[in-house]
């Protein structure tokens, strides 16, 4: 059976680690450049505010004064992420990470009794060594087991955090309860096609003729019922799979006039994407950088442009990268314009172990990758950018507009290895 792993609320309970004051109080965690809300606390759902708000709406649905509204923080959240899946995958076998607060996993036994104590145990494991509450929910297919996490965490009755959905009976009830648009794989389009047909719950999808299903809305679809009838068809890929490529892009606080700040910018999404490249043991044949304005203010001209720069032979190597982004850039850059975003994109990647080197590339790419191992391994040990190759200028030109951050903690810079500025 297939396992399914939810943190509860992830960005505001990474909050209320650090925060305790925050616990039964109404919080919403904002995009960057404090856009709109991605992330509620269950008082703040009560409260009726949706997933997407833009942020100056919130007082259309209550008095702003109470909920507390923060500034993401996507480097806490990413590292308490690793220390969640970290416990996971010391405790189970076939981690599949899904996304920043979700990961399936096998269960351990074939009694389902004995399967629901080892998960209640490992609810109870995480929430001692990170603070973070979960939901777990297993069944006979990933998909039954992505709506059974969802009953564990919405179902008030449940409190171990542990739900399943084995039993025929029980699956039909859930089915019959569950909207089709909560079914993972069903978005929104499909749901408005299964609705001009009637259907608006999970039981009467599963209740279509099956070569009905295949016919009118694909395979894929399909597989999604069978899923929902326990069926086990569905995986995910792994989380060590490469990319296909990499993109590392920021919209700015404030537009940016400046060469000087948009090149630090592009230094740094180069970097950054050069060494999630070496994290998968892959290389990248083409840079690309793009840059455009902002499209809503009618007071300056919009501009926007990108520049493809090929590698000779393809590399991980930051200065390289580096070098070939800053050769784009030039490229594209006009003086008379302002600036609201840029990126970094690497593609056309392979594996570093089926490099076809080049005849003509001066380049020692042995020694490169040695260098960039050797500042990788400090990196690791001492910090995150505490050795760089390029000068990476200050971000504060640049980076998103936070103005509901909190004030980080001693235990907070301890704990993560955060300065304020990388909040």
């Amino acid at each position: 059976m297939h396992a399914l792993i939810d943190c509860n609320n992830f960005f505001v309970s990474c909050e209320r680690v650090f925060n305790p004051s925050l616990n039964e109080r109404a919080v919403v965690v904002l995009s960057n450049n404090d856009g709109c809300v991605i992330a509620r606390s269950n008082e703040a759902k009560a409260l009726g505010i949706p997933m997407g708000c833009p942020a100056f709406k919130i007082r259309q649905f209550t008095d702003p004064r109470q909920v507390i509204t923060l500034s993401a923080r996507h480097v806490m959240y990413a590292d308490l992420s690793r220390r969640v899946m970290h416990i996971v995958g010391s405790e189970t076998e076939g981690v599949e990470v899904y996304s920043v607060d979700e990961a399936f996993f096998k269960t351990p036994y074939d009694d389902v009794e004995r399967n629901h104590a080892f998960m209640a145990a490992l609810v109870k494991k995480i929430a001692k060594y990170t603070g973070i509450p979960v939901s777990i929910g297993f069944a006979p297919s990933r998909t039954l087991a992505k709506i059974a996490s969802h009953v564990a965490k919405k179902d008030r009755r449940i409190t171990d955090g542990v739900y399943w959905l084995v039993r025929p009976e029980a699956i039909d009830i859930i089915l019959q309860r569950t909207p089709v648009s909560d079914v993972w794989g069903i978005g929104r389009r499909l749901t408005e096609q299964l609705s001009s047909y009637q259907v608006s719950t999970a039981a009467q999808f599963v209740n279509i003729p099956r070569e009905v299903v295949r016919t009118m809305f694909g395979v894929m679809v399909e597989r999604t019922q069978r899923e929902l009838e326990g069926e086990d068809c569905m995986s995910i890929s792994p989380v060590t799979a490469a990319h296909q490529s990499v993109m590392n892009s920021r919209t700015f606080g404030q537009v940016i006039t400046d060469h000087g700040a948009l090149l630090d910018a592009v230094i740094t999404f180069a970097s950054m994407s050069a060494r999630k490249l070496r994290q998968e043991g892959s290389v990248a044949g083409s840079v690309t950088v793009f840059i455009r304005g902002d499209r809503f203010r009618e007071d300056l001209p919009y501009y926007s442009n990108s520049c493809r720069i090929g590698l000779p032979t393809p590399s991980a190597s930051t200065p390289l990268i580096v070098s070939a982004a800053v050769q784009a850039l030039n490229h594209i850059y006009r003086d008379q314009f302002a600036y609201r975003k840029a990126g970094v994109l690497l593609g056309e990647i392979t594996r570093n172990d089926q490099v076809q080197l080049s005849l003509f590339d001066t380049v020692d790419h042995p020694r490169q990758r040695q260098l960039m191992e050797a500042i990788d391994r400090i990196n690791d040990q001492y910090g995150k950018d505490c050795v760089t190759l390029v000068p990476e200028g200050d971000r504060t030109s640049w980076r998103p507009h936070q103005t509901h951050l909190a004030n980080p903690s001693s235990a907070l810079r301890f704990y993560t290895g955060m300065s304020t500025a990388q909040h």
